[in-house]
């Protein structure tokens, strides 16, 4: 049986309690260049009162600034600005970077490099299904 966790551990600690409860036998890891990550986040822009999101570079609204159903500005979150994202960044990296090196350790690990998720996606659904194919064949034997 398979358990998948998305974004999850986040912390050294968290890790060792995970594994303390689990055995952790894959972890796939995504590796997306900063600059793709802050374009994407930072081409992000709100409704605030509908919530509605649009994105500039792949679901712009139809006039540049306006809400296309109600006509009204949209604004950016303060932390999906360029220099937030960037600062999130930072923090993320200085936390996961030794869970990297943690699950490699242990020989578990498998990173995906590039900056388009159809792409990466097609890469770690094969890898993913062969890895379970031969889980299945392990536990048939």
């Amino acid at each position: 049986q398979s358990l998948l966790l998305d974004g999850s551990p986040r912390t050294m600690e968290q890790a060792v309690a995970l594994d303390e409860q689990l055995d952790v036998d894959m972890v796939i890891n995504l590796c997306i260049p900063n600059d793709t990550i802050i374009e994407r986040i930072s081409d992000r822009w709100i409704h605030p009162a509908s919530g509605r999101v649009y994105n500039y570079s792949y679901k712009p609204p139809k006039v540049t600034g306006i809400d296309d159903e109600t006509g009204e500005p949209l604004v950016q979150r303060d932390d999906d600005k360029p220099e937030s994202v960037l600062k999130r960044l930072n923090k993320y990296e200085e936390a996961t970077r030794p869970l990297a090196q943690y699950y490699e350790d242990k020989g578990v690990i498998q990173t995906f490099k590039g900056t388009q998720s159809d792409v990466i996606y097609p890469e770690v659904r094969e890898w993913l299904e062969e890895q379970l194919a031969d889980d299945v064949k392990a536990n048939t034997i």
